[in-house]
Parts: structure tokens; sequence; C-alpha cells
């Protein structure tokens, strides 16, 4: 059975086309924007648990170090967690169905610990390897690029899924890396603009004074606000990547790969 959403036909094995993913990612997206920006909002919190500096306060270098490492560690799980959540009603999107919350949740949760134990392995693999140097890491980073998705659809352990994402990203991986620029480089110009904005708004005098500007009510709004819509499309588009891979590489349709979900 075909998707009414992917005509028959339009893929043909051993294509993979960057805008294609592109461009499908941002119409799940807009389609669905706030019911993935309250997952990704939700998974976007932890930075607050940070203790804010207080202005003319003495500095503790390690004062607040226990908490970072908690609110890092979170990080981690919970982006994690919410590409699975989001993963799901992606997937409806694309085979034309309605995008429910719950049935969302249900989904991701339903793999929680092997997306927790996948996590933690991408995680420490990126990080060991950016040790000696930065470009290893990208490698990996781009080779994993799928792997959450492959848990979740494929039903794997954690180190299966990352072999998995190495196999269905082999030969595409410098369309990846593109397509990571074509995100990364508007998200760092918003980004800057969004900075300047608040410091303009909350009077800062120069971007120097940032930080204490974004330990305010409205700059942590701002910041949790931009972060959900980032973390959403992200998301949205590491499942089209999966999605395209798999049609391209194997060439199955919407429903065939999230039959696993009936």
């Amino acid at each position: 059975m075909t998707d009414a959403s992917l005509p028959a036909g339009r893929f043909s094995e051993g294509e993979f086309r960057v805008g294609h993913v592109f461009s499908r990612a941002w119409s799940v997206f807009s389609g669905n924007i706030l019911t993935f920006m309250v997952v990704t909002g939700i998974a976007s919190l932890p930075p607050l648990l940070i203790p804010k500096p207080v202005p003319g306060a003495p500095v503790a270098p390690y004062g607040n170090l226990g908490m970072t490492f908690l609110a890092f560690f979170l990080m981690i799980v919970l982006g994690t967690l919410s590409q699975a959540i989001v993963l799901y009603g992606a997937f409806q999107d694309m085979r034309g169905r309605p995008v429910s919350l719950a049935d969302c949740f249900r989904v991701g949760l339903h793999r929680f610990f092997p997306i927790i134990g996948l996590a933690i392995a991408m995680g420490v693999g990126v990080m060991l390897a950016s040790i000696f140097l930065i470009f290893p890491g990208f490698i990996l980073y781009m080779m994993w690029f799928v792997a959450t998705p492959v848990c979740v659809v494929e039903q794997l352990g954690p180190f299966r899924s990352l072999g998995r994402s190495r196999e269905l990203t082999k030969g595409h991986r410098w369309k990846i890396f593109g397509l990571s620029l074509l995100i990364l480089v508007p998200a760092l110009i918003v980004g800057t603009i969004i900075v300047a904005v608040m410091a303009f708004l909350l009077g800062t005098g120069s971007l120097l004074g940032l930080p204490g500007a974004f330990a305010s009510p409205l700059g942590q709004l701002v910041n949790l606000i931009w972060s959900a819509a980032w973390g959403a499309f992200y998301a949205v588009l590491i499942v089209v990547t999966y999605h395209d891979l798999r049609v391209a590489k194997e060439g199955i349709d919407t429903d065939q790969i999230a039959a696993v979900f009936e």
C-alpha cells in the first residue's frame, strides 16, 4: 500500500534528496508546530535548573557543579526522548492521519529505556572522539544521525541502533552534512537576531550584558520558546531523513515503515 502523501514512483532506490527532506520536514513541522513544541519545550527546561549568577555576589566556581551535571544529563535524555515522541507524530502526519499528543507520548515512552541507553552511548561516543579531534566526533554524529528513529521504529537496542544508522547513512553522509549546514546557518543567524533584540529590549547596553538579561523571566521565556521551536523542527528533520533514507535504500513506502505502530 502506498501512502497518499507519498505518490508511487516518486522515489527510486538509491535516491536521497536534501531539498525534499528539508521541504517535507518544514511541512510536517509547520502543520503541527504547537503539538511538537510542547514536547520539545519540556525537553528545553533542564537549563533552568542551573542557578543564575547574581550581580555583585561572589562567584563559587564549583558551587553549582552538581546541578550543572544534572541539567546536562537531563538535556541529553529529554532531548533524545523528545525526538522519539515527535517521531510518531511526524509519521502520522506523513501518512495523512491526525496527530495526537497523548499517542505521541505513549509511543515514545514505550521505548524509554532503550532510548536512554542510546542517548548515553551516543553522548559518550561523540564526546570521547571529540577529545582527540573535533572532526572524528563530527563524523560519528553524521553516522549516527538517524539512530533514534531506528531505535523506535525498528525496535533495536542502543548499539544495534548505532550500527543500523551507520548502515543507512553510508553513501549519503556528505548530503546529511549539507543538510545540517542548511539548518544550522539560518539558526545561528536567527539566534544572533534574538540576542540583539534582547539586548535592546532589556537595556543591557551591549551584548556583553546578555547573561544577566537572559536570567530575567522575559529572557528565559524567549530562550525557551526559541529552543522549543528549534528542537521541534530538528526532531522532525531527523525523522524525515530516516524515512527518506529507507525509501531510497530499500524501496519501501511510508505505511510499510510505520507498520510497527499498528
